[in-house]
C-alpha cells in the first residue's frame, strides 16, 4: 500500500476574508467617531472658555466703574452739577472727539424737573441703545461718573500756598480775561502743596499737565469748585507747552490750558449760565479756594461695527469723556439694566428701568444697579461635526448686582 501524502492547507477563506474586514471597519469607524467627537467637544468647550474669558472680563470692568460711581465727588453740593445750556445747545456725552458717538448719536445729559441738563455720578440710558439682532426692544445704556486719583491735578490749585498765599509764584490757578484759559501753577515746594492735595504712591512732586502718560489731553473733563454754592465742569481744548514724553512737573512750572467753544461734547459755552467763565474774577486773575481735578464720564454701551466686506458686529464699547470708545467685547446680544432706588417720599422702587426718572425722581437717589442682561454670543457654530449632539450658536447671559456705595450719600441703610 501507498501513503497518502498529508498536505497543509495554509491561509483563510473569502468569508473570513470579509468578516475579518467588516470587523476591522467597525472598529475603525468607532474610532474615528471616538476622535470626532472628542476634537468637536475640545472646539466647544474651547470655543466656551473663550466666550466666559471675554464676557467676564468686559463685566468686571463695568462692575469696577460703576462701583466708583462718585467717587471723589462728595464736595459738590447735592452731588450733582448744572451744566450750561445756551444757544449752543445740550452738553452731551458718550462722544468722542471723532467724532464717534453712542448708538443714537450724542446723549444728553439729564433735565429732572425741568432744571436743565445736570452731571449725576449715575446716569441711567434706559432704552437709548441699539436694536440689538434677534431683540424687538433698545439695549440700555448706563454712564457713571468718579473723580480721577491719578493725576494730581488738584495739587495745583490755590487753597493753601502758605505765608504767601496762592500767587503765581506758588501753587495756584489763574484765569485769563475771557475766563476760557487757565494758567496751572505747580507748587514751589511741597510744603506749599494744598492741604487736600493727595499724591499717588511713589510719586514725591505732582505730575507734569502735559505729561504723555497721565497728562490732560483735548477731551478731558476737569471739575471746578467750590463756586460759591455749586461747580462747574469744563472740556480741555488745548494744553500747553507740548511735552514729547513722560517728564514730571518742575516746581513752580507753569500750564495753560483751554477750554474754548466748539467743543465735542459742548461743555464750554462762554457767557451761558452755569458756564465755567460765569466765576471768573472780572479781567482775569486768581479765585481764591478754587480745587479742580479730572473727573471720569464712562459711558457703556452696544455699538455696530462693520468691517470690509460689510459684515456687522455687535460690540460692547466703553467710552471714556470726549476719547475715543475702547471695544470691551464683541457679538453682543443685548445689555439691560434695573436700579433699586428711594423715590423723592422715601419708598424704595425695586427694578427700575429709569431709576423713577419718568416720574421726577433724580438720579442721586440709586442705591443699587442691577445687571439684568449681559449677552454674548458665538460668532462660529457651536459644533464642526454632524456627529455632535450639542449643534448651533452657544451664548451666555450674565446677571449681577452693585451697589452704589460711593454715590449712597444719605444712608437709609
Amino acid at each position: 500500500m501507498s501513503r497518502v501524502p498529508n498536505r497543509s492547507r495554509r491561509g483563510f477563506s473569502l468569508i473570513e476574508l470579509m468578516v475579518s474586514l467588516t470587523l476591522g471597519l467597525l472598529i475603525t469607524g468607532a474610532a474615528v467617531k471616538l476622535y470626532t467627537t472628542g476634537v468637536d467637544a475640545t472646539w466647544v468647550i474651547q470655543q466656551r472658555a473663550e466666550l466666559q474669558q471675554d464676557l467676564r472680563s468686559a463685566e468686571d470692568m463695568l462692575i469696577k466703574d460703576v462701583s466708583l460711581a462718585g467717587a471723589g465727588l462728595t464736595t459738590i453740593p447735592g452731588e450733582s452739577v448744572p451744566l450750561p445750556n445756551g444757544g449752543a445747545g445740550s452738553p452731551v456725552y458718550g462722544c468722542s472727539a471723532g467724532p464717534v458717538c453712542a448708538p443714537n448719536g450724542a446723549v444728553n445729559y439729564p433735565n429732572i424737573g425741568g432744571g436743565g441738563p445736570t452731571l449725576y455720578p449715575i446716569m441711567p440710558g434706559f432704552r437709548l441703545g441699539i436694536i440689538p439682532p434677534g431683540s424687538v426692544t433698545r439695549s440700555d445704556l448706563i454712564t457713571v461718573v468718579y473723580s480721577d486719583n491719578i493725576l494730581a491735578l488738584n495739587c495745583y490749585s490755590g487753597t493753601s500756598g502758605g505765608a504767601g498765599g496762592a500767587t503765581a509764584a506758588n501753587n495756584a490757578i489763574t484765569f485769563n480775561a475771557a475766563g476760557n484759559v487757565l494758567t496751572f501753577t505747580a507748587p514751589v515746594n511741597l510744603p506749599s502743596v494744598p492741604a487736600g492735595c493727595v499724591l499717588p504712591p511713589n510719586l514725591a512732586f505732582p505730575q507734569a499737565l502735559n505729561n504723555t502718560v497721565n497728562g490732560l489731553q483735548p477731551g478731558d473733563l476737569i471739575l471746578f469748585g467750590p463756586l460759591g454754592v455749586q461747580s462747574a465742569v469744563a472740556e480741555v481744548t488745548g494744553v500747553a507747552p507740548a511735552n514729547p514724553g513722560n517728564t514730571p512737573a518742575a516746581p513752580g512750572s507753569q500750564y495753560t490750558i483751554s477750554f474754548l467753544n466748539g467743543d465735542t461734547l459742548n461743555m464750554n459755552q462762554s457767557g451761558v449760565a452755569n458756564d465755567l467763565t460765569q466765576f471768573a474774577p472780572a479781567g482775569g486773575g486768581q479765585l481764591a479756594g478754587l480745587v479742580a481735578n479730572r473727573i471720569f464720564v464712562v459711558t457703556y454701551y452696544i455699538g455696530n461695527w462693520t468691517d470690509a466686506a460689510g459684515n456687522v458686529t455687535t460690540i460692547l464699547y466703553r467710552q471714556v469723556n470726549g476719547q475715543r470708545a475702547i471695544p470691551l467685547v464683541d457679538n453682543v446680544a443685548n445689555l439691560q439694566f434695573t436700579y433699586d432706588s428711594y423715590d423723592n417720599l422715601g419708598n424704595l422702587l425695586v427694578q427700575a428701568g429709569d431709576a423713577g426718572e419718568s416720574v421726577g425722581d433724580s438720579p442721586n437717589l440709586i442705591r443699587k444697579i442691577n445687571v439684568i442682561h449681559l449677552t454674548v454670543h458665538s460668532q462660529l457654530y457651536g459644533s464642526k461635526s454632524s456627529l455632535m449632539a450639542t449643534q448651533g450658536f452657544q451664548s451666555f447671559d450674565l446677571q449681577t448686582s452693585i451697589s452704589a456705595r460711593n454715590a449712597s450719600f444719605t444712608n437709609r441703610y
